[in-house]
């Protein structure tokens, strides 16, 4: 929901921003780099790949990433009519990118592009195949068929699949998985004979002497270093697009315009993925910034650093290209963190935007956004370790559901915006993407924090609520206690005038007459409020409200009239009401 911002970043949503200049020339160059980015999105798509005047050649023209997300957003059957013209290299560099999750063999993804490269023509699979690792070809065909050598052993009597004897009847092949996949199997190593039947007897009596794990070890190596040569670098050093910095280090000093482009020539040809060309081609700070390019060189090199920052950070999550999902919400995250840079480096101002994807970096802007989100980050995980009741541990958690929420957000390895704090408010995350976010979700965690002071200042401590203690306060699941709860059961005892020890449950005949006495009109109510403010105020740090203390004391008012749930007494009715 929408809250007034805290203390620690008021200052961010308050600030005065300079009036945005929107000069006609400025216009023409944002419309001309959407038509740019229109162009990409166009030349993926196959049926423009046919409407060329060489479709194969078009075809053949992509880089291998470029060639896999044309086939991957056809899917297969479909995806074949333009695989069956693409070169081994091309087929690798789609087999890299789809087939693996972290190190290891996707199953599932792995069986769907295995049928469908056995369904190629006779000429395709073999013009593939000898340009193909041998150790990922070995591994597939090892992970859907046991292989007997006949000069040394009998196929078993009984076998798990279907037996199928190669074309020179050396080797017996037990086909497993359902009948597709044996189908496959047969079909791909049928045609493997017929390109080269003397290769073919030296892979199966090599791939009977190795196990599944060196063959993908290998298999992994290789594969890795041509990910590397499209941005997607080892794990651990793409980690560095998450290394934070501190964000006052970051300034748009005159200058010439940095590089953006790493030294890696290999990426000027790709083309943006379509999520980022999407989000690019909206009116978000980091998109009119890049719209405001005029140097085809400098928009080209721009677009370079974009994938492979891209591509670097799919690396540090450990997303699959595949991952249709994850690649989404990732890179929509990188979106709104490259958007929150600019806004803080220019304040509004376009053309200190410009200058921020100009004279900083890609990396090093993407590195302080992630910043900037980091520090609350760090601010919400303190207040979760350092609270006064953390001695508890999981057993008993205090704090009231949006409070929860909004701390699981912000406490997680790559933080989201609460949905919540939107205006109106909506289930689910989001990524940062504004200084406004950070300012609202910084008020929440003050929030949270001061719901907490403020029990303290009732003199709740963690003794009066340990998991050996709550069978005393009627309590059977820990998971009703929160803030609120205790808040209200203190407050009631002490409008009422009760002086119970610290944390006690309510009669019912209390409830009853804490209902009689203030809920039953308008001018008790305010009363009771009135009252309960005052109760409130006395105890939060230092005898005066701030804005978060006010705030979470106006929840608690409102669940004063009518009652929220408070801890009971009555052994007839034991827990929360």
């Amino acid at each position: 929901m929408d809250q007034s911002p805290g203390v620690l970043h008021s200052a961010l949503v308050n600030e005065t921003r300079k009036p945005a200049p929107n000069p006609e020339g400025r216009v023409v160059a944002l419309r001309r780099y959407r038509a740019q980015l229109d162009r990409g999105r166009l030349s993926r798509r196959a049926d423009a790949l046919f409407a060329a005047a060489d479709p194969v050649s078009a075809i053949r023209a992509l880089p291998a990433d470029e060639f896999f997300y044309v086939l991957h957003e056809l899917g297969f059957p479909d995806a074949l009519d333009v695989m069956v013209h693409g070169t081994a290299e091309q087929v690798q560099g789609a087999l890299d990118l789809a087939l693996w999750d972290r190190d290891r063999i996707s199953t599932e993804r792995a069986d769907e592009w295995f049928t469908a490269m056995a369904q190629a023509p006779y000429e395709t699979v073999t013009s593939w195949a000898w340009g193909l690792d041998i150790e990922l070809l070995a591994l597939l065909i090892r992970q859907r068929a046991r292989i007997y050598d006949l000069s040394l052993e009998e196929p078993p009597d009984e076998p798990e699949g279907s037996l199928f004897d190669t074309p020179d009847r050396l080797f017996t092949l037990e086909l497993l998985g359902d009948e597709q996949t044996q189908q496959a199997t047969q079909h791909l190593v049928e045609n493997l004979y017929r390109a080269d039947q003397s290769m073919m007897r030296r892979i199966l009596v090599g791939m009977r002497s190795e196990i599944d794990v060196e063959l993908e070890e290998t298999a992994f190596r290789w594969r890795s270093g041509r990910m590397a040569d499209l941005g997607f670098v080892d794990f651990y050093e793409a980690l560095e697009a998450y290394r934070e910095l501190d964000p006052a280090s970051v300034h748009l000093d005159p200058g010439p315009a940095a590089p953006t482009q790493p030294p890696d020539e290999s990426a000027k040809h790709l083309r943006l993925p379509v999520v980022m060309a999407d989000r690019l081609a909206s009116a978000t700070p980091f998109a009119r910034a890049v719209g405001g390019l005029t140097s085809e060189n400098e928009a080209a090199d721009l677009h370079s650093a974009l994938v492979a920052l891209c591509n670097r950070v799919l690396s540090a999550d450990r997303v699959s290209p595949g991952d249709d999902s994850q690649v989404t919400g990732v890179l929509a995250r990188v979106a709104a963190t490259l958007d929150l840079a600019v806004e803080f480096l220019s304040r509004g101002d376009d053309a200190a935007g410009v200058a921020a994807v100009r004279r900083v970096p890609l990396i090093k802007l993407f590195r302080l956004g992630v910043s900037l989100v980091g520090k609350l980050q760090k601010l919400a995980r303190a207040l979760a370790r350092n609270s006064p009741f953390a001695a508890l541990g999981s057993a008993v958690d205090l704090w009231e559901p949006e409070d929860a929420e909004v701390i699981a957000a912000l406490t997680r390895l790559r933080p989201l915006f609460p949905r919540l704090l939107d205006n109106p408010p909506s289930a689910s995350e989001r990524p940062f993407a504004s200084l406004h976010d950070l300012a609202k979700a910084t008020a929440a965690v003050e929030r949270a924090g001061a719901a907490l002071a403020l029990v303290v200042g009732l003199g709740v401590r963690p003794r009066h609520i340990s998991p050996e203690r709550l069978a005393e306060l009627g309590v059977t699941d820990p998971a009703v206690l929160d803030t609120g709860l205790l808040a209200r059961t203190v407050l009631v005892h002490r409008l009422l005038g009760r002086v119970p020890g610290p944390v006690e449950p309510l009669p019912a005949e209390a409830i009853l007459s804490f209902k009689e006495r203030f809920n039953s009109n308008k001018q008790r109510v305010e009363m009771m409020a009135k009252s309960a403010a005052a109760i409130l105020q006395s105890v939060a740090p230092g005898g005066c409200f701030t804005p978060a203390t006010e705030a979470v004391a106006a929840r608690w008012l409102h669940s004063l009239a009518p009652l929220g749930p408070v801890l009971i007494a009555d052994k007839s009715d034991r827990g929360t009401r």
